[in-house]
C-alpha cells in the first residue's frame, strides 16, 4: 500500500478515536462533578445517573439526544451550537473540549509516530484536560482521577521506562512525594494562619500525579509554569473585573497541568512537530 494512503488512513483513525474520547470527556466533565457533589436533577434517582446512564440529554429540556445528534465535533457545527429541540445554545465548551483531545491526539502521533509513546502522551494530556475542565467549572479536582493518572504513570514506571516512555519507578515515586509535599506545606501554613484552605488538596494530588509521569526534577519547573500562568491570568482577570487580586479565586488545577504540558513539550522539544 501506498504510504501516504497509509499515512492517512492511520490519521483518519486518530482523528476518529480522539474525538469518540472527546466525547466522553464532556461526559466526565458534565456527570462527574454531579455525582460527586449530589447535584444531579432531583427527578434523576441517584442510582439511574452515572457516567453510562441515562443516555445523552440536554440539560436544558432534558431531551434524549439522537446518536445522529451526538456526533463529535460535527454535530455542533451541523446544529449551529443550539439544542435541537429546545433551541437553547450549547455551551462553546462541549466542542473545544474535544477539538481539543483530537488536537492533541495529533500533535502526540506527529511527535512519536503510532507508539507507545504517543499514546501515553495522550492519556496524560487526556486525564489533565478533563481535570482542568471540571476544577475550572466547578472549582473540584476529583480524586478518582487524580488516583487514575497516578495508578497510570506507575504502570507506565514500571513497563515502559526503559523505552523513554515516562520516568523510571525510583523517579517517579520521587516525583510523586515532591509533587504532593511542595504544595501541601503552603496549604498547611496558610490554613494554620488564616484558618482557609488557600488550596485545595486536590491540586496537591494532582501534582503528585504528574510528578509520578515526569519524575523529581520536572515539578519544580511545573510549579514555576504554573505560579506564572496563574498570576498572569489572576492579574489580568482583576484588571478587567476591576477587582482586587487579593480578593480574586481561582482554580489553580488548569494552571498545573498547563505547567505539566508545557515542561513535557520542553522535555521532548527535540522532536520535531511535522514529519
Amino acid at each position: 500500500m501506498n504510504h501516504d494512503v497509509l499515512f492517512w488512513m492511520n490519521m483518519f483513525w486518530v482523528v476518529l478515536c480522539a474525538a469518540a474520547f472527546g466525547s466522553f470527556a464532556n461526559v466526565l466533565i458534565y456527570r462527574l462533578p454531579r455525582m460527586l457533589l449530589g447535584e444531579e436533577n432531583s427527578s434523576r434517582d441517584k442510582n439511574t445517573f452515572n457516567i453510562a446512564v441515562p443516555a445523552s440529554f440536554c440539560p436544558q429540556c432534558q431531551h434524549a439526544i439522537q446518536w445522529w445528534l451526538n456526533i463529535p465535533l460535527l454535530s455542533f457545527i451541523y446544529l449551529r451550537g443550539q439544542c435541537a429541540y429546545c433551541h437553547q445554545p450549547i455551551p462553546m465548551r462541549y466542542f473545544l473540549v474535544e477539538l481539543g483531545t483530537v488536537l492533541w491526539a495529533l500533535l502526540s502521533v506527529f511527535w512519536f509516530g503510532l507508539t507507545w509513546q504517543a499514546l501515553s502522551s495522550f492519556v496524560f494530556f487526556y486525564v489533565l484536560w478533563v481535570a482542568s475542565w471540571i476544577d475550572a467549572l466547578y472549582f473540584l479536582l476529583p480524586d478518582v482521577l487524580n488516583y487514575v493518572l497516578l495508578g497510570i504513570g506507575l504502570v507506565v514506571a514500571m513497563a515502559f521506562a526503559h523505552n523513554g516512555v515516562g520516568a523510571a519507578l525510583v523517579d517517579a515515586l520521587s516525583g510523586a512525594a515532591l509533587g504532593y509535599v511542595i504544595l501541601w506545606i503552603p496549604y498547611f501554613a496558610y490554613l494554620k494562619w488564616r484558618g482557609l484552605e488557600g488550596l485545595g488538596l486536590g491540586d496537591c494530588k494532582l501534582l503528585a500525579s504528574i510528578g509520578c509521569w515526569q519524575g523529581m526534577v520536572a515539578v519544580p519547573n511545573v510549579l514555576l509554569f504554573a505560579c506564572v500562568l496563574a498570576l498572569i491570568f489572576g492579574v489580568l482577570v482583576a484588571f478587567l473585573r476591576h477587582h482586587s487580586v487579593r480578593t480574586l479565586k481561582i482554580p489553580f488545577g488548569p494552571f498545573i497541568s498547563a505547567g505539566a504540558v508545557i515542561q513535557m513539550v520542553l522535555m521532548h522539544s527535540h522532536f520535531k512537530l511535522f514529519v
